[in-house]
């Protein structure tokens, strides 16, 4: 199995095989952040008949073997070195697994190898750290045949246990049928191997559920709640209303589930199973709160592959970068447009603890600059919209829409974008009043600088005896203009300070 990362062109690949899925998607880095370029799902079920047989799906042999072909010619084209490859719980138990690996090996040239239970929990912790070094708490990734629980605190994974309690494993290939749901000894076996675990040990940290039956669980509960902001990534449910979506999964809404829209039937018929066995979690465990994360083993791989220095850098400021790139000014004015804001902001109502409004902050200033070539009439709202669904990490849903709302107000002195819906679900009128201001301080120092840090540098922006003040030097006197002194009134209005110039 590859382990270590191979780029050509800051591209990477990697082939993750689950006991249900098969994926390939292709990986394009900037620094600290990654982010698909190229994502092709397989639903071929390898591990459907494991309980039945102890052998891979015949099919699910047929379809992996000829996409695993699929994606080696894909691979190639795009000039990718060799590909990063976690084969997970059917390749490890089945008696046929040793078989289908060597002729993948020997007609297709790549190992698929399986790694182990261990270590495909460890890979999946360090995916959840990828998308945010803040992640705490109880990971668990589910998938066709086994259930992987890890602990991850202060951006460190401890060990994990991988447990025989996927749906193809414990049910079979009948696995949404409604008396799997009243029979006592797939209970029994599901109490059995959670036995293995002392769930009551984590209770009143997050959950943090991995793997696609959860994310299509949460998917729909999100539609059921008119939730206004359909990102997945970092979805937050309370522990309460996560035992009444597992509940209803499995019992009076199963019919529901087994046939929402769009989501695939050979998706589906897992997410009754999946609510099954999330209720029986959080009935010993008790955490805090439930948490989606949408990266796992593939994104662990990656992140797991890149050398410590790049592992250490910041990949929300990363992340910005790259959503930023193609934009000279942005480049360049990013960090002094920071700078200059330090001082006077300082004074600015906040919602966020300094340290987390200031990261925030710096953020929004690498992102100064993305509307360029946007119709000035419409541009503060994609911007908006743009900055809220960016493929960035780091971010919860709260701070992704006050950072969204911090670009819309750079741009426009509107209280709220047209999608506003995120803004006034999740945003408090304090944290709104915070984002609001620290844009129209951006707008400000643009404004009065029309984007040049050299120009910028004759300005400063700081607070005395309780009035804000914008300085500019004598020499520049004519940088001063009734436009900037408008934007100036703004911005103290927005941050209830008095004004005063120079």
């Amino acid at each position: 199995m590859q382990t270590k990362a191979t780029l050509r062109n800051n591209r990477l690949g990697v082939l993750d095989i689950g006991s249900n899925s098969v994926r390939f998607v292709i990986y394009e880095l900037f620094g600290a952040h990654f982010t698909p370029v190229y994502n092709e799902k397989l639903l071929a079920g390898l591990g459907r008949s494991l309980k039945e047989t102890g052998r891979l799906s015949e099919l699910g042999k047929t379809l992996t073997f000829q996409n695993l072909q699929r994606f080696k010619t894909i691979a190639d084209a795009q000039g990718l070195g060799p590909l990063l490859i976690g084969a997970t719980a059917a390749l490890r138990v089945a008696e046929d697994a040793p078989e289908f690996i060597a002729k993948v090996h020997r007609e297709i040239g790549l190992d698929i190898s399986p790694i182990s239970g261990d270590e495909e929990a460890r890979l999946t912790a360090m995916g959840m750290l990828a998308a945010d070094k803040r992640a705490t708490g109880l990971a668990a990734d589910l998938g066709g045949a086994s259930l992987e629980f890890i602990h991850v605190q202060n951006n460190t994974v401890g060990s994990g246990i991988s447990l025989k309690l996927g749906p193809f494993e414990i049910v079979g290939s009948d696995i949404a049928a409604s008396k799997n749901f009243t029979n006592e000894e797939i209970k029994t076996k599901v109490e059995t191997e959670l036995d293995k675990i002392d769930l009551s040990a984590f209770k009143g940290q997050a959950l943090h559920l991995i793997g696609g039956a959860w994310r299509n669980l949460a998917l729909i509960h999100q539609a059921r709640q008119e939730y206004p902001m359909r990102t997945l990534q970092a979805y937050r449910l309370k522990s309460e209303d996560a035992k009444e979506l597992a509940l209803w999964a499995y019992g009076e809404g199963r019919q529901e589930v087994l046939s929402w829209p769009r989501i695939s039937e050979r998706r589906s018929e897992t997410l009754p199973y999946s609510g099954y066995l999330l209720n029986m979690i959080l009935d010993r465990m008790r955490p805090c709160e439930v948490i989606i994360s949408t990266t796992g083993l593939r994104e662990g791989l990656v992140y797991d592959s890149l050398d410590d220095n790049l592992r250490e850098r910041d990949s929300l400021m990363d992340g910005c970068r790259d959503l930023a790139r193609g934009n000279l000014q942005a480049v360049h004015f990013a960090d002094p447009l920071f700078e200059f804001l330090k001082e006077a902001s300082g004074h600015f109502p906040k919602f966020f603890d300094l340290e987390n409004e200031n990261r925030l902050r710096q953020a929004a200033c690498q992102l100064a600059g993305i509307g360029k070539g946007l119709h000035p009439d419409y541009r503060a709202s994609l911007i908006f919209d743009s900055v809220l669904y960016a493929p960035i990490a780091g971010l919860t849903h709260q701070e992704r829409a006050y950072l969204a709302l911090i670009l819309f107000s750079s741009y426009t002195g509107k209280s709220l974008p047209k999608n506003s819906g995120a803004v006034e679900a999740l945003l408090s009128n304090e944290a709104q009043s915070s984002a609001r201001t620290y844009g129209a301080a951006m707008r400000l120092a643009i404004v009065a600088s029309g984007r040049s840090p050299e120009l910028l540098s004759w300005f400063r922006l700081f607070i005395e005896r309780g009035k804000l003040r914008l300085m500019v030097d004598p020499a520049k006197s004519e940088l001063l203009s009734e436009r900037v002194l408008y934007r100036l009134s703004k911005l103290g209005a927005l941050s209830g300070l008095a004004v005063s110039q120079d």
